[in-house]
């Protein structure tokens, strides 16, 4: 149950990040909801090929379906709200893009969890769950970004692709290691890294390391 509550919810999250970054890029509904559900779905395809299993989002398309039914709703939310308040004219990129990095937070701290739970019971190791887990939480948006044409979150926001890493060895560590029940586990862990990377985005933290005049790393 908890399981499924976590994946639908990183579905909603994964597909309203892609939707905004469509609207920010002034798409059409289909490149919105395009976006929605490559953002939603793609990490985990990548995943699961890479586990040499059936993807989910195929042997069972109602991940498809709820990322679709949210790109609309979102869509047309924001095209009825931008009429009423009479927001057509005015560049909305800012606001869509803090929306973004909001969505794309409680996105990555999900499927982090999700990625890291599924490859703990394919019985891979600590370092291959913590790939698999970076993979579903970020796959999604590199392949979001690119067809934008943007540099993916992944290359330029530090706490991003290195804290879903972390995310997946805490997880092996808690459950594998320390034999901590999954309900225990789940809450602590998306609550740790949906904190740390919203004060990442808050602050702008960075790993690094700053530049002197000349160019050279301090």
């Amino acid at each position: 149950m908890l399981n499924a509550i976590v994946n639908s919810v990183g579905i909603i999250a994964f597909a309203c990040s892609g939707v905004f970054k469509g609207l920010k890029h002034n798409l059409d509904i289909f490149g919105i909801t395009v976006l929605g559900v490559i953002t939603a779905c793609g990490g985990g395809i990548i995943r699961d090929i890479l586990l040499n299993r059936m993807p989910t989002a195929i042997a069972r398309p109602h991940d498809v379906y709820l990322a679709i039914v949210t790109s609309f709703l979102i869509y047309f939310t924001v095209k009825i709200q931008e009429k009423r308040l009479n927001m057509e004219t005015i560049d909305n990129s800012k606001i869509f893009m803090r929306l973004v990095k909001l969505s794309d937070a409680l996105g990555l701290a999900l499927f982090t969890i999700i990625g890291a739970n599924i490859a703990v019971k394919s019985g891979l190791g600590i370092l291959s769950v913590a790939v698999m887990a970076t993979i579903t939480g970020v796959g999604g948006g590199i392949i979001r970004d690119l067809l934008v044409n943007e540099i993916p979150f992944v290359l330029k926001e530090d706490i991003y692709a290195t804290l879903s890493f972390a995310g997946g060895i805490i997880y092996y560590i808690c459950i594998v290691n320390i034999g901590l029940a999954y309900n225990t586990v789940v809450p602590l862990l998306f609550v740790l890294l949906l904190m740390v990377r919203l004060v990442a985005i808050k602050y702008k933290l960075s790993l690094h390391l700053s530049k002197s005049k000349d160019g050279e790393s301090k």
